[in-house]
């Protein structure tokens, strides 16, 4: 009897623990979607540019081999063109963002139009499968640029080895 008594205790202590860590994650995987349905979706993401098209200033421009990068943080770009290096300041706001100057030294023409064309406000719109994004302002400048996929980290798995040799 008193062995069934502790095993019934057992049991129902391990399915509160198990009750609990459900609702802990369910908590979390709340907070993540409210942070990712009301916080800046481009945070954190990092785009290759495609093309750069501007009418009035009359540029055209394709990358086909080495595409400019674009990665997003809490409040600035950091364009990689080439091997300069120039970082923008932006701020977010619904479908929209707005890019600050910031002083650079590039190198390439190409680069310094897209840096040139890269101020100002811009509405962004991501394609359904989230891989591609246009980025338009009211003076007939359009960016395209398509997700650049991040490799995510993992644990390091340890490994070990015994070796038993026995001399005789």
């Amino acid at each position: 009897m008193k062995k069934l008594f502790i095993l019934t205790i057992a049991i129902t202590a391990s399915l509160l623990f198990v009750q609990c860590k459900k609702s802990e994650v369910l908590t979390e995987e709340i907070i993540t979607t409210e942070k990712s349905l009301t916080g800046n979706v481009l945070e954190g993401s990092n785009w290759e540019v495609l093309t750069v098209v501007s009418v009035p200033k009359n540029v055209n421009i394709s990358f086909s081999v080495k595409h400019p990068k674009m990665n997003f943080y809490n409040d600035y770009i950091e364009m990689k063109l080439g091997r300069d290096i120039c970082s923008k300041h932006y701020l977010f706001a619904t479908d929209n963002i707005t890019v600050d100057f910031a002083s650079c030294t590039i190198s390439n023409p190409n680069h310094q139009s897209l840096s040139d064309l890269m101020e100002g406000d811009f509405q962004y719109i991501i394609s359904d499968s989230g891989n591609e994004m246009i980025l338009k302002n009211n003076s007939e400048t359009e960016i395209t640029l398509r997700r650049v996929a991040q490799l995510g980290t993992s644990t390091p798995v340890s490994t070990s080895m015994s070796i038993n040799t026995t001399v005789q």
